[in-house]
């Protein structure tokens, strides 16, 4: 009676196993019939030890580019070799001169008019006399022309940068913070004025030393930590900081310079009774101007771009010419102007670099501004080589504003960098090459050499709207509306960027922002997003039941999962314990009946870059070894080659059991389904294998594994 009755069971799981297979087969029957795709599982002798792995890989990716440039070497022509350390030879070779020159020439005379009143507005924020701006709009714009490899980037004083140095500086030089007129010193104040001066040289120095050893040793990815959201939100909060700086000049009265928004308010009101309605009326009717001038511009792009470059020279003019028509004068009249700039070219610095007297504060500081500068600068020319439609190459980007920096720090200039609105100006008005530049440079130079008493006329109402007007343009408000659109996450380190900024001071809030923005991605990898697959109807596509509801179906008995992140020591946790879920859920739907009992869990490793030990430590002891007492199989699929690798070493392949491993997801539930696991008083044993884990696959599917309709 016994044997009929072991006989009669065997036959109904015969018979059970057959109907699961057919029922699988009749949901998911492919549209043809698939070949299943091996896997090529490595072995102990063939991976060897990860630290011989990585040196090898090290040693090749050297090697390669070594026998790349060797290779390339041998081919280059004379004017390809100079190019090499000349960026300049790529476009002066074969210069079209009819085609070419005429914009050129038009680029680099409006960037020129541009620069001047901007470069003398810069230098006031910078906290160095008007003509230092001038300066920096010469010598390394000359230099960035044979050393850049960007042909549209326009590289002068910026407002971001002079803000930074103003605030940083002044930290720095005692009694920094009481000057208001860099132009025009008494005694006292020149003594501290000369030592700032140094001060600023030395920073242009030792950035200039930050860019070329980052260029040469080519570490420009480290700009990539700093987020879009992080660079937008800076600069936004900057915008404001340095637009609320200027309003002092519209209101007529000078006060001591402040790092935050709420104190640059808190001073302006306390020394509200030395407002001046003339200088206020004159320096909002420049900046209502400036902005009509804008907005004319953008409103019709193709016949009024001219007008925005242009605008900052019309209210430099104009206000000169209110001055002077006026007979307004900076003793006697109510209409301050910058009354003082030396006439010639820069002086030698050099002898300003060594010693360096507050090392311990600048070199901090230095690597901010080149931080900020190297990021806005490559950000710029990468867009505008996309937009002309050729490449550069970002370590000599960063090597050629490594090279304008030295020249300017010898040559009586501080730190400069690429500009976005001279830069947009310049590409709007044709410019083809650096020769643009050259233009620019030499415009200057005439300012310098002959112009200097006229532009000693300029009134500070003037200079204030020309920065305010300026900032204007640096406020991303779009880049907020569409990040709260879209990403919340980055919207917020968007805000803590500019707020930061704002409430907290630069380098503060730039501190900040950064942390916030490795913290959120800290935090991403942390909680990847885990997906239960299913296969979507007569398709082998494996996709996420709920992306695809409705169309993508589980398969009885099985849970495949995807994990969309590497596996490694911060998140293996959260992985194990969203995996279990997954798991309680499944036995409580199978113990109340709304579902078959799981007996395989299937995880798809193809997002899976990499694993670390603590990720191998979890799939071969944490779940394979764990959930084999309980008769479920974890079964892997679509792990890559350094995977695999890691996975033999630390003999989770071994402890899975090498016939659970598959090319991809298809393929692996085609195995299980084709394979059910009978439990025997939930003890986990398995008919047609020894050990309750290890069918033979090769019996059950064919030779040639083949999953037929």
């Amino acid at each position: 009676m016994g044997f009929f009755s072991s006989t009669r069971a065997r036959s109904e799981d015969t018979a059970l196993d057959k109907d699961r297979t057919e029922a699988f087969k009749q949901q998911h029957r492919p549209i043809q019939t698939r070949q299943r795709l091996p896997i090529k599982l490595p072995n102990a002798n063939e991976v060897g030890s990860s630290a011989g792995e990585e040196w090898r890989a090290v040693k090749g990716a050297v090697k390669s580019s070594g026998n790349g440039w060797k290779a390339k070497k041998s081919t280059l022509k004379w004017h390809q070799w100079l190019a090499v350390f000349f960026p300049c030879f790529e476009w002066i070779i074969g210069y079209d001169w009819r085609r070419n020159l005429a914009w050129d020439l038009l680029a680099g005379c409006s960037v020129g008019f541009m620069v001047v009143p901007q470069g003398m507005s810069y230098a006031t924020l910078a906290g160095v006399p008007s003509v230092w701006g001038l300066y920096g709009a010469f010598i390394p714009v000359l230099m960035y022309s044979v050393f850049g490899s960007s042909r549209q980037l326009a590289v002068g004083p910026v407002a971001v940068t002079s803000l930074l140095i103003g605030n940083g500086i002044k930290k720095v030089v005692p009694g920094s913070q009481f000057i208001t007129d860099p132009n025009n010193l008494d005694s006292f104040q020149f003594t501290v004025q000369k030592r700032y001066n140094r001060s600023v040289t030395q920073l242009a120095f030792l950035v200039s030393i930050l860019y070329t050893g980052i260029g040469v040793l080519r570490l420009g990815f480290l700009i990539r930590f700093l987020s879009h959201p992080v660079t937008t939100g800076f600069t936004s909060g900057a915008a404001v900081i340095i637009g609320m700086s200027q309003f002092k000049y519209i209101l007529g009265y000078n006060v001591p310079r402040k790092d935050t928004l709420h104190e640059q308010i808190s001073v302006l009101v306390e020394h509200g009774n030395l407002f001046n309605v003339k200088e206020f009326g004159m320096g909002m009717s420049l900046l209502a101007f400036l902005i009509c001038l804008m907005v004319l511009s953008k409103r019709y792009p193709k016949r009024l771009f001219w007008l925005a470059p242009l605008g900052p020279m019309a209210a430099a003019v104009i206000g000169i010419i209110v001055v002077t028509v006026g007979r307004f004068n900076y003793l006697g009249a109510p209409i301050k102007v910058v009354l003082n700039i030396p006439k010639g070219l820069p002086r030698v610095t050099v002898k300003d670099w060594l010693p360096f007297q507050y090392v311990d504060t600048l070199v901090p500081l230095a690597f901010i501004v080149m931080l900020v500068d190297m990021l806005e600068s490559t950000s710029i020319a990468r867009a505008l080589a996309r937009k002309n439609d050729y490449k550069i190459s970002y370590d000599r980007e960063i090597i050629g504003l490594g090279v304008a920096n030295f020249f300017g720090a010898a040559f009586n200039s501080y730190t400069t960098t690429g500009s976005f609105s001279r830069s947009a100006v310049n590409n709007a008005s044709g410019a083809k090459t650096q020769l643009a530049g050259v233009f620019t440079a030499l415009i200057v130079m005439a300012v310098l050499l002959f112009l200097t008493p006229v532009f000693a006329l300029v009134p500070y109402n003037a200079i204030g709207a020309i920065i305010i007007a300026g900032c204007t343009t640096l406020f991303e408000y779009k880049v907020a509306a569409q990040l709260w659109r879209t990403n919340f996450r980055d919207f917020l380190c968007w805000l803590a960027a500019c707020l930061g900024v704002c409430f907290l001071g630069v380098e503060l809030g730039l501190g900040v922002s950064i942390g916030l923005s490795l913290f959120l991605y800290v935090l991403e990898t942390a909680f990847p997003h885990l997906a239960i697959l299913g296969r979507v109807d007569k398709t082998d596509l494996a996709a996420s039941t709920k992306q695809f509801a409705g169309t993508a179906k589980t398969v009885p008995g099985v849970l495949a999962l995807r994990l969309d992140a590497p596996m490694y020591f911060g998140n293996v946790q959260y992985l194990e314990d969203k995996i279990d879920s997954f798991l309680e859920e499944a036995e409580l739907d199978a113990r109340e009946g709304r579902a078959a009992p799981l007996e395989f869990l299937v995880l798809d490793l193809t997002p899976s870059s990499h694993i670390d030990s603590s990720g191998c430590h979890t799939i071969g002891v944490e779940l394979a070894a764990r959930l084999a007492k309980k008769g479920i199989q974890v079964v892997l699929a679509g792990p890559n080659s350094k995977v695999l690798r890691n996975l033999e070493r630390s003999g989770v392949l071994d402890e899975v059991g090498r016939e659970w491993v598959f090319s991809n997801v298809a393929d692996a539930v085609d195995a299980c389904a084709a394979l059910p696991k009978v439990r025997v008083d939930g003890a986990g044993s398995s008919s047609g294998s020894e050990d309750g884990r290890k069918p033979d696959l090769e019996l059950k599917l064919g030779k040639d594994a083949a999953v037929k309709p």
